[in-house]
């Protein structure tokens, strides 16, 4: 590009470069002049001398001018000046031939610097070139490249994105990811996913300019690459997607996005499709925009009212495709707590040796339920979701507090903190010192990084062996070995990738948005049901 041979090879160097070339031609026009009896009659002979002696002066060499004169059908003996044998003569010859050797070694002095520092300017400009190359795939700002990729899905992640990074590992470079500029995570990204640099996969826009043209058009520089999904009718569909969850925080349920807003990922969808429809050799047939959020988060319209998410969505049509993100992994948890078998004593425990915990004032203990689950987390907002929601189909929520520990080891334990990090923490804690039954348990992670970690944990609870003095770890705490994986894992990003990719699967089958919109109303149709019924109830409490 221009501004790469600007930086490569700036003023003073473009200086020094011409200068050389143009002493050089001189120099091997005057060698050639001092030995022509009347230059002014010989200017094709002098411009071929020039020329033709320009490359070879970088290794030293001449073609001699007799060469030259023979090859224009020219008589050296007439061209060039003759001596005899005289001493004035000869003194005359000695002088035009040092004369000539002068010039001669200037020449090639000056062509010869000029080679080598050309090739040292070469050799910097690639290192420089691979250096600029390399620094604008690992910032994002390196349009993709569509050779050897048949399709290829965007996703704006905002400036962090749990399911992206899931996304980037398992479709490699057919998904697109897009990144805000002030992301903490998007280099390290890109420095993992391109293999240090060598082939770009992610794009950045600034931070919050998901409006700006000037950050989307570079993307566009390849009028040719590969930006379709393909439907088996043959449609190209341009497939934007949008997650605007917010990372580690999969079950705070109704809060406000922080990170992705739906006026971003709105601008981001409009740009995006003019430019494919302007910029692209073959424009789409069609687009589809698929929103991932908590459906539940208020957002106001203006005045005093305010409307959940899903439904301004819906009103607006600033997504073709909203997908819940609390649906699914409530969903995973009631799943879970179908499965999972109670011990009758420790049921019987939690009720009799009951005591008021850490959130009591959320869960009560006079209603029958269907099972009692020790929530074993530290955060209110969490435990209000899965306390309100599984209350609602028939099980009872009690958190740590509420029992003691010695008790606690055969409750089915749901297990969800701040982190996964700090969830992975507590549960080697459990595990490693036997403070809970494995096959009782679930673990809900938001990051997918983590799982090589609970293999290890599981790995380590498998061959571990309590101190025969180890007062604090029961002999009769020790479960039996269990086959395949020991305990229960909820990762959302899992969840959501493969809800996404689900979507797209079906986007190619060739269903259109609205047919989409309504299997996944209806597959989570239960979930919304409850949902509705607590904030009924809680706009009846607070009307009361």
């Amino acid at each position: 590009t221009t501004k790469t041979f600007r930086d490569a090879f700036p003023y003073r160097s473009r200086v020094v470069i011409g200068s050389s070339f143009t002493a050089v031609m001189i120099l091997g026009m005057m060698e050639c002049a001092i030995q022509i009896n009347d230059p002014h009659l010989y200017l094709p002979l002098l411009v071929k001398y020039t020329v033709w002696n320009f490359f070879p002066s970088m290794i030293w060499d001449t073609i001699p001018a007799d060469t030259l004169a023979w090859s224009l059908g020219l008589d050296p003996s007439e061209v060039f000046r003759q001596f005899g044998q005289g001493a004035t003569e000869m003194a005359a010859k000695a002088k035009m031939e040092m004369g000539v050797q002068g010039l001669k070694v200037a020449r090639s002095i000056l062509a010869s610097f000029m080679t080598l520092a050309q090739i040292i300017r070469v050799l910097q400009t690639a290192l420089k070139a691979s250096a600029w190359h390399k620094e604008a795939i690992i910032d994002g700002r390196e349009p993709p490249v569509g050779h050897g990729i048949h399709e290829r899905f965007i996703r704006m992640g905002g400036t962090a994105s749990d399911v992206t990074e899931l996304s980037m590992a398992r479709y490699k470079r057919n998904i697109l990811p897009v990144f805000d500029g002030s992301s903490s995570r998007r280099r390290a990204l890109a420095e993992e996913f391109s293999e240090g640099g060598k082939f770009p996969v992610m794009w950045t826009v600034q931070s919050g300019n998901y409006a700006s043209l000037t950050d989307w058009e570079p993307m566009f520089r390849d009028p040719t690459a590969q930006w379709y999904l393909t439907t088996r009718n043959g449609e190209k569909i341009l497939y934007i997607e949008a997650d605007a969850t917010n990372v580690e925080e999969a079950l705070a349920l109704g809060k406000e996005a922080t990170d992705l807003s739906v006026a971003q990922a709105s601008r981001g969808f409009r740009v995006l499709e003019m430019l494919a429809n302007t910029k692209l050799a073959s424009p789409p047939d069609a687009i589809v925009r698929v929103f991932l959020a908590d459906t539940r988060q208020k957002i106001s319209p203006g005045g005093n009212k305010s409307l959940d998410l899903g439904e301004y969505v819906e009103q607006t049509k600033e997504a073709d495709i909203t997908i819940d993100a609390t649906a699914p992994l409530l969903q995973e948890v009631i799943d879970w707590c179908e499965a999972v078998k109670p011990d009758p004593e420790a049921e019987e425990a939690s009720w009799t040796k009951w005591r008021p915990g850490w959130f009591a004032d959320i869960t009560g203990g006079e209603k029958e339920f269907k099972k009692t689950i020790l929530f074993d987390t530290t955060n209110k907002d969490y435990y209000n979701v899965i306390a309100t929601t599984l209350g609602k189909v028939g099980y009872r929520i009690i958190d740590r507090g509420s029992v003691d520990p010695q008790l606690s080891f055969h409750l089915p334990r749901l297990i969800y903190r701040e982190t996964s990090a700090d969830t992975i923490s507590l549960f080697h804690t459990l595990m490693t010192r036997r403070l809970a039954d494995p096959s009782r348990c679930c673990i809900m992670i938001d990051s997918s990084r983590v799982v090589q970690e609970l293999d290890y944990i599981d790995s380590q609870f498998r061959k571990f062996q309590p101190l025969e003095d180890d007062s604090d770890t029961p002999p009769s705490q020790s479960p039996p070995k269990v086959e395949g994986q020991l305990f229960k894992t909820i990762c959302s990003a899992v969840i959501y990738d493969d809800l996404l990719r689900q979507v797209r699967i079906w986007t190619r089958m060739g269903y259109k948005p609205y047919e989409i919109q309504r299997e996944l109303n209806l597959r989570f149709a239960p979930i919304f049901a409850i949902q509705d019924e607590l904030n009924t109830q809680e706009i009846t409490d607070e009307a009361d």
